[in-house]
């Protein structure tokens, strides 16, 4: 599986121009030497062939980077380890069906919980999408299917509640 970021838009708000000037030189410098956060961020939760694309060299920037995983269970699983969040990921195969559970568990405070942060803040549901390469998306709960079937989008529920479980189901063609 293959995760892509794509960091749009990307400038210093700093409150001096100095400080400005001095961020944006710096995420110019990382980006170009192939080691912007990024990267980094992608590689500490496991992320292998880890790499960085500078798409824009004059602010506002942009950059896009790849990275493999195993599966979408093992990529989901340690960004929200890394998030500190409690969460049981779990990838079934059926025939030719995949089925993907998140279920967002209650257990208690973390030692540095300041705030707490949601699943969807987590996943950002304006940004975060899985595009499928071969196959469909065909049934989803807190995730919606657009593009044919070919992209499926982290969703609110639609009547504000709280989701007690996010379901995703697509079928594979090789």
């Amino acid at each position: 599986m293959t995760w892509e970021v794509l960091e749009q838009d990307v400038y210093s708000s700093a409150d001096t121009a100095e400080e400005r000037q001095r961020e944006e030189d710096l995420y110019l410098k990382n980006a170009l030497g192939g080691h912007p956060t990024i990267v980094q961020d992608l590689t500490e939760i496991g992320g292998t062939d880890v790499r960085a694309q500078l798409l824009r060299e004059r602010r506002p920037f942009s950059l896009r980077a790849t990275a493999r995983f195993r599966d979408l269970e093992h990529a989901l699983s340690a960004l929200v380890e890394a998030a500190e969040m409690d969460a049981e990921i779990r990838l079934r195969s059926a025939g030719d069906r995949r089925v993907l559970t998140i279920t967002p568990l209650e257990l208690g405070p973390r030692p540095r919980d300041d705030e707490e942060q949601t699943l969807n803040e987590l996943f950002r549901s304006d940004e975060f999408r899985l595009v499928m390469t071969h196959g469909e998306f065909v049934e989803a709960h807190g995730f919606r299917i657009e593009d044919e079937g070919r992209v499926a989008a982290w969703a609110d529920d639609p009547d504000g509640r709280s989701i007690e479980r996010y379901r995703l189901v697509w079928s594979v063609r090789e």
